[in-house]
């Protein structure tokens, strides 16, 4: 076991072994002897703790937490040793021969405050892409000629892109290696140039203060931005973690329990269980792994919703790409299946039949024919059932008898005969036409003619444990020209564009009575 000791780094606090301690600590011990003596020693010195700090920060993570000698090793491998060089070259004593130690840096895009006019921002771009920041330049005044948009791109650029303050960063805009020569060459440039603008520095007073106001304005600005920026994107992750959290909740609990807190007001019931409606409509062997696929396609969004919330209010960094890899091979996986299951499924809605019956209405008693719907269902529909509907057919599911119900359409039209007489169109859907025909034929309505009142059930139904599959029956009553029909106020659940001479809406046709004439019905007493 080996003891280790906590460290402080250019502000960064670092747990390293003592063996690595002794070897970092006589590695700056070498570079604060290399510099001291120089007039910008001590920027040099702090630059190279920076940069040294940087390294350390990528050798740890949630698996490792402690440096190790041979991660000081590495790092001097890549920084270079300070008793190698002698006046910004890098020799050998053995041969003499030039030696280099690099470490490959990926450019980045920071304002470059040693060529800056306002903000910076074309001398860090001309410095990204190895062009002189005059044709940047040039590029945004012609942009703010037109629509004033160069001064709004500016603006942005100097508020998101980050000003290059350490040595470390300038290195990094210019593309060089970050290495002991390279940080001790900048620093030194920027010395002699410091030293050069102090010269002058009268001459250039009132023009470094004015850049320095404006400078300072616009930082202001960008903090202020900075500050609602992160206020929204709270208000943003606090919205994803409630949002994610209620329908979550809400929809695990249509397939785990059978009274959900989150769905009843959604879908206007009080018991609504996924699973059992489910089977209503497709094969029961594939409702396990529709459910598993669907909660999978659903539920793993919704979780990354509630994770990407905690890390916009947080703002912390994982280690988690592993895992949103496999969340989301996961999730195409269950899209796929969830896909192919539809695709099955809906093999059974390819084709449609319609069949049509007319059946004669004998007995009638009276010139008089009253209209009326049956009380059979009175328990059919809220809050015990799931109601819901498909090109303007009302549904209800009936959780107790398995069994679905369909409200019809019912009309009246002019028999070309005497005979009074019930038409029934049945359509329904099915993997051909013989099977959907099939589908239709099972179809189930009542009605029944008591002396001088025709009783219509409100529903037609599907057999028990017969599965859905896009039904609808349509009512046509053909009665006699000069027949004179009743329509009780319960009939508007059924009526549907019933034409009349007065082109009254459906629910205004009941309560009332009406006359067959060549025209339509019309009401009694006025023709």
């Amino acid at each position: 076991m080996k003891k280790s000791i906590k460290i402080n780094l250019a502000g960064l606090v670092f747990h390293i072994d003592e063996d690595a301690y002794q070897k970092l600590k006589e590695y700056l011990h070498a570079i604060t002897e290399q510099f001291k003596e120089l007039e910008e020693g001590e920027e040099i010195i702090n630059d190279i703790e920076s940069r040294i700090a940087e390294l350390f920060q990528e050798y740890i993570d949630e698996n490792k937490e402690v440096i190790t000698i041979a991660d000081v090793e590495k790092m001097i491998t890549i920084m270079g040793k300070p008793e190698e060089y002698l006046n910004g070259e890098e020799f050998t004593e053995e041969t003499g021969k030039k030696k280099t130690y690099r470490y490959k840096t990926a450019k980045r895009l920071y304002r470059d405050p040693n060529d800056a006019i306002l903000g910076g921002v074309c001398g860090g771009l001309g410095a990204y892409f190895g062009i002189d920041p005059l044709w940047f330049r040039i590029i945004f005044i012609f942009l703010t000629l037109g629509y004033l948009s160069g001064v709004l791109i500016y603006l942005i650029l100097w508020v998101v892109v980050p000003r290059a303050t350490s040595h470390t960063q300038k290195l990094e805009m210019r593309g060089e290696h970050i290495t002991i020569q390279n940080i001790e060459k900048s620093v030194k440039k920027e010395y002699e140039n410091v030293k050069d603008n102090l010269k002058n520095v009268k001459k250039s007073k009132g023009y470094h203060r004015t850049r320095s106001a404006i400078h300072d304005v616009v930082d202001l600005i960008g903090g202020v931005l900075l500050a609602i920026l992160k206020i929204i994107l709270i208000i943003i992750g606090v919205s994803f973690i409630l949002a994610g959290f209620a329908v979550l909740i809400g929809f695990i609990g249509i397939f785990f329990f059978k009274h959900s807190f989150f769905i009843p007001t959604l879908f206007d019931t009080e018991i609504f269980y996924f699973p059992d409606f489910l089977q209503m409509f497709v094969d029961p062997g594939n409702v396990p792994l529709i459910i598993v696929a669907l909660l999978l396609t659903v539920c793993i969004p919704l979780i990354a919703l509630i994770y990407g919330g905690i890390k916009l209010i947080f703002r912390f960094k994982a280690n988690d790409k592993i895992v949103g890899l496999t969340a989301f091979v996961l999730w195409f996986l269950s899209a796929i299946t969830l896909f192919a299951f539809t695709v099955v499924e809906g093999v059974n809605y390819t084709d449609s039949a319609r069949l049509t019956s007319s059946y004669p209405v004998t007995g009638l008693f009276g010139d008089t024919l009253y209209l009326e719907l049956t009380e059979n269902y009175p328990d059919i529909g809220y809050p015990n059932d799931f109601r819901f509907e498909v090109d303007d057919v009302e549904i209800i599911a009936s959780r107790q008898e398995d069994v679905f119900y369909c409200k019809p359409t019912f009309d009246i039209e002019m028999s070309e005969t005497e005979a009074l007489a019930l038409d029934i169109e049945r359509r329904s859907q099915g993997k051909s036409r013989r099977q959907a025909a099939e589908n239709a034929r099972t179809l189930m309505y009542n009605w029944e003619l008591k002396d001088s009142v025709l009783y219509l059930d409100q529903f037609f139904h599907l057999p028990e444990g017969e599965k859905w599959r896009a039904p609808e029956m349509n009512l046509t009553l053909k009665i006699p020209e000069g027949m004179v029909v009743y329509l009780s106020d319960e009939m508007h659940e059924i009526i549907y564009d019933i034409r009349n001479t007065e082109n009254a809406w459906d629910f205004d046709m009941t309560g009332r009575m009406w006359i067959m004439t060549e025209d339509g019905l019309s009401p009694y007493g006025k023709h």
